[in-house]
């Protein structure tokens, strides 16, 4: 592919030696006064430009000041070709920061050579150039990457300290919205749907569509300037996604496919601890009811035989006993009355009853979901209850 120069200079004859010179290597475009020169260069980039120092219009080194001045992007390198050999003019040149300062006349075979030479330095520089700047973008997205996932992991350690599904959502969307991108988030489990928009608190109509249509559309869904990222009790709307192929697109697609994971174990613990609290709530009603009717039953069969005792001792006398009857049928009344009168299975009732309430107490005393719910048993002190 030929390069594009740019040869500045009022002399036609010269021109058209240059032109012969370099037209099988390079695009030529030959302009003759100053002003064309800036014209030129403010609609395209040259690889290099040959320029006279003395131009109708602005000089060569009013044209070198006005390109210093542009900031443009693969700025042009500038060969100075000039009869003008003074000091201070070919110091100030280079100050400017031209490529060459060659003077006229020159030999022809000579200074095609240099510009030749010249132009395969431009093309190193700007491959060592363009290897740097790549370079430096792995060097700026592996630091945007390692900060993402050091915010990730404080985000992390930060939701499992959430205990509600309210606090969970709002804890995401506040870090998300801290990075700049403004979420809807839905948590789905057991029945119960969870839905929160960051901007609105409550998601709309349209939202809640959004995720009831894309919930099973695979891990990571785009549409628009959106995306949605699922799992199977979780979907993440970012609502204001990066353009696709820049940095930041794939610094926060990277982080938010690998959050979601760690977000739907956490509702699902979550879900998993208020389903346990339920039961533990219901289980301590039931023991209360079971705990009162034992005792009512027991007192019950307490009182009968008190009443069966007494009737028997009256029954004593009303049958004239003697005090050896009497004190035969006594031994018997206490061998198996009195004797019965310790019911072994309300006794295994009220064991099971106790056990119960101690669990429920376990329970009370954890302190985070995974914690040990563990009951002391004398066999086994390490037996796990859940």
């Amino acid at each position: 592919m030929k390069h594009d120069i740019l040869i500045a200079d009022d002399d036609e004859q010269l021109c058209d030696v240059l032109n012969l010179m370099f037209g099988r290597e390079f695009n030529i475009t030959t302009v003759n006064t100053g002003t064309a020169v800036l014209d030129a260069i403010r609609t395209k980039t040259f690889h290099f430009i040959i320029l006279d120092i003395h131009l109708p219009e602005k000089s060569g080194i009013d044209i070198c000041h006005q390109v210093s001045k542009l900031g443009l992007v693969n700025v042009s390198q500038i060969v100075i070709l000039s009869a003008d050999t003074n000091n201070k003019l070919v110091r100030e040149a280079y100050e400017l920061g031209v490529g060459d300062y060659i003077c006229k006349p020159f030999n022809v075979t000579t200074f095609k050579e240099r510009m030749l030479r010249f132009s395969q330095d431009i093309k190193k520089i700007r491959e060592l150039e363009s290897k740097d700047n790549d370079i430096k973008g792995m060097a700026e997205t592996a630091m945007m990457q390692a900060a993402s996932y050091g915010s990730g992991l404080e985000l992390i350690a930060r939701l499992n300290l959430c205990t509600t599904p309210e606090a969970l959502g709002k804890e995401l969307m506040k870090h998300m919205l801290n990075q700049g991108f403004h979420t809807a988030v839905q948590l789905r489990a057991w029945g119960e749907v969870y839905s929160y928009d960051v901007d609105v608190s409550e998601c709309s109509d349209i939202e809640l569509q959004i995720f009831d249509l894309l919930k099973s559309h695979g891990r990571i869904y785009h549409f628009g300037k959106r995306t949605i990222f699922n799992d199977e009790h979780i979907s993440i709307l970012v609502k204001n996604m990066p353009m696709s192929g820049t940095r930041s697109y794939d610094a926060i697609l990277d982080l938010v496919a690998k959050l979601v994971p760690a977000l739907n174990k956490r509702f699902v613990s979550l879900m998993e601890h208020k389903a346990l609290l339920d039961v533990k709530t219901s289980l301590s009603e039931a023991m209360d009811i079971i705990e009162e009717n034992v005792s009512t039953m027991d007192k019950d069969r307490r009182e009968m035989m008190e009443a069966i005792e007494n009737k028997v001792s009256l029954g004593f006398h009303q049958l004239h006993l003697d005090e050896e009857q009497e004190r035969y049928f006594m031994e018997i009344i206490d061998q198996e009355i009195r004797h019965r009168d310790k019911n072994e299975s309300i006794e295994r009732i009220q064991g099971v009853i106790k056990d119960c309430m101690l669990a429920l107490q376990a329970i009370d005393q954890a302190k985070q979901i995974g914690g040990d719910y563990s009951l002391p048993d004398e066999d086994n002190p390490d037996i796990e209850l859940f």
